[in-house]
C-alpha cells in the first residue's frame, strides 16, 4: 500500500537534527547503514538497541522518511540520522568506509523494463563495493522469491561472494536476531517465506 503524499513531510524533516542536508557524510567502519529504509522498523530497533553505534537510513520519499523520523523522537533516538536521497547518488553521499549496508523488503521492479531499478542490480552492487570496508558485509532480506533468485544470480555475476543463505529466515539460525517489521509479520503470518542473504564483495 502506497502512503498518501504528505506536504508537510519535508519540512518537518528540514527542522531536525536528525535530518542530513550536507554532505558527503564520512563513514567510520562501525557505522551501518540501510538502503531503502521504508518506515524505519527495523532500523531503529537496531539503534535502540546499539546506542554506541551510528545509523544511517536512505529512504528515497520525504512521506516515508517522515515515519522513521516520527519513531526516533517517540523513542529518544540519538543515533540514527536520515537521508531522502536516491542510492545511485551513493558516491556522492559519503565518503569513508562502512561494515555493513542492509536491504531490507527492497521494491522487487518485477517488469523486465525495470531490471536495473532493483537494488541488488549491478550498477548499485558496484556502488555498495564503494564504501564496504575490507570486510565489509550486505545483508538482504526480502519475501520476494523471484526478486531473491535474481540477487543470488546477480551478486554471484559480479564478483561478489555469498557467504550464507536461506529461504526461510524465520526457521534458521538468523532467527534469534531478526527484527522484523510489520510487514514481515504479515507475510510470515500467513505462510510466507522470507528469504535472506549476507555476501561481500570477492577480492580483487
Amino acid at each position: 500500500m502506497r502512503l498518501r503524499h504528505d506536504k508537510t513531510a519535508q519540512e518537518e524533516l528540514n527542522k531536525s537534527e536528525f535530518y542530513l542536508k550536507t554532505f558527503p557524510v564520512h563513514l567510520k567502519e562501525n557505522n551501518v547503514l540501510e538502503i531503502g529504509a521504508g518506515k524505519g522498523e527495523m532500523i531503529t530497533q537496531l539503534a535502540l538497541q546499539n546506542p554506541d553505534i551510528t545509523y544511517y537510513a536512505l529512504e528515497k520519499y520525504p512521506t516515508v522518511a517522515k515515519k522513521i523520523l516520527t519513531k526516533i523522537q517517540k523513542l529518544n533516538i540519538h543515533n540514527l540520522f536520515i537521508l531522502t536521497e536516491d542510492a545511485i547518488k551513493i558516491p556522492e553521499l559519503f565518503v569513508g568506509k562502512i561494515d555493513t549496508i542492509w536491504l531490507t523488503f527492497s521494491d522487487p521492479w518485477p517488469k523486465k523494463a525495470h531490471t536495473k531499478r532493483r537494488l541488488t542490480y549491478k550498477t548499485f552492487l558496484d556502488l555498495y563495493k564503494t564504501i564496504l570496508s575490507s570486510e565489509g558485509k550486505l545483508y538482504f532480506k526480502t519475501d520476494n522469491d523471484k526478486l531473491f533468485d535474481f540477487s543470488l544470480e546477480s551478486l554471484n555475476e559480479n564478483n561478489w561472494e555469498i557467504l550464507d543463505h536461506t529461504r526461510d529466515l524465520h526457521q534458521s539460525k538468523y532467527n534469534d536476531t531478526n527484527i522484523k517489521t510489520g510487514y514481515e509479520t504479515k507475510w510470515s503470518e500467513q505462510g510466507k517465506n522470507i528469504n535472506f542473504l549476507i555476501a561481500k564483495p570477492k577480492k580483487d
